[in-house]
């Protein structure tokens, strides 16, 4: 990945690049690494960013200068992709010397070690993981996550757009990055992420942010639900009582999916927040359904 990317994303400051402008990383988290600098490597896995903070430079103050530098390179010889440190250390002059003797990129930032290890480890997990593209135009609406679907001129991007006016918020339209997480989670995004343009037929190509402010938009918003709009058809059989949740899987993950047809007159943005907030109440523990039938018990 591009090691300059990779520090904006995570606020971090570059005090050695080792002349180099990809960062290469084949493992999704970081580590600290106290144990080895007291000489302990078993299970030590060089492939991970290193991660240094008070209590690691604090030991190395303690030791001599000779010890400390060798410490310090048996760790950097072990080929680790980078060395941050955290607890807002700007430098370590022994550090940053050995780092630049043996081509070692060299970072810091003024989050705390802790809380450090697990953002790095969080990018670098989203970044690493699987993903698919699918057509369809993604909102955030009354905090559920919607991707819209349905053929081409169907009405996704209009219906997209009265849902940002009615406080939804936009994520992607034409192509969604679907990223799957280590825990399991769709996390949705643009192909581009920070990019915000929607195509509207007849209109042209508009730009979310611009036309109706930073509130309107995201980067990113988990996937919890699929609407499929498709042409209305009077022979076609739809859901009328809503008693069994359809699902759809993608990646080996299943989300809840409503068919909802299309005709003339049919206020789709209003269907779609009823789904979205059907969602939510099922999140919640309210099932309407179960509520409804009670009352012909």
């Amino acid at each position: 990945m591009n090691l300059k990317m990779f520090c904006a994303s995570n606020a971090l400051r570059i005090i050695n690049d080792a002349g180099k402008e990809t960062l290469t990383v084949n493992e999704t988290h970081a580590v600290r690494c106290g144990l080895q600098l007291i000489g302990f490597y078993d299970h030590f896995n060089s492939d991970c960013i290193c991660v240094m903070g008070k209590a690691e430079i604090a030991y190395l103050q303690t030791l001599s200068p000779q010890a400390a530098t060798q410490s310090l390179t048996a760790l950097i010889t072990k080929k680790i992709p980078a060395i941050v440190l955290g607890d807002d250390i700007n430098d370590y002059p022994l550090l940053t010397e050995l780092c630049e003797k043996h081509n070692c990129i060299l970072l810091s930032s003024s989050v705390d070690s802790v809380s450090l290890v697990f953002k790095i480890s969080s990018y670098l997990s989203y970044e690493n993981a699987p993903w698919i593209g699918l057509h369809g135009v993604m909102m955030e609406v009354y905090g559920v996550g919607v991707l819209i679907r349905g053929a081409s001129g169907i009405g996704k991007s209009e219906a997209a757009l009265e849902l940002i006016k009615r406080g939804g918020r936009f994520v992607a339209d034409d192509l969604v990055k679907i990223v799957k997480t280590y825990e399991g989670t769709l996390i949705c995004s643009g192909m581009k992420e920070g990019s915000y343009f929607m195509e509207i037929r007849g209109i042209g190509i508009i730009d979310v942010k611009i036309l109706f402010g930073v509130s309107s938009v995201r980067i990113r918003k988990d996937l919890d639900l699929i609407v499929d709009l498709v042409p209305w058809n009077a022979d076609m059989q739809y859901d009328r009582l809503g008693d069994k949740i359809v699902y759809d899987t993608l990646m080996e993950c299943q989300v809840p999916l409503y068919q909802i047809p299309v005709s003339a007159g049919r206020n789709v943005a209003a269907l779609i927040e009823a789904a979205a907030i059907r969602t939510r109440a099922l999140f919640m523990g309210f099932d309407f359904m179960e509520d409804f039938l009670t009352q012909f018990d």
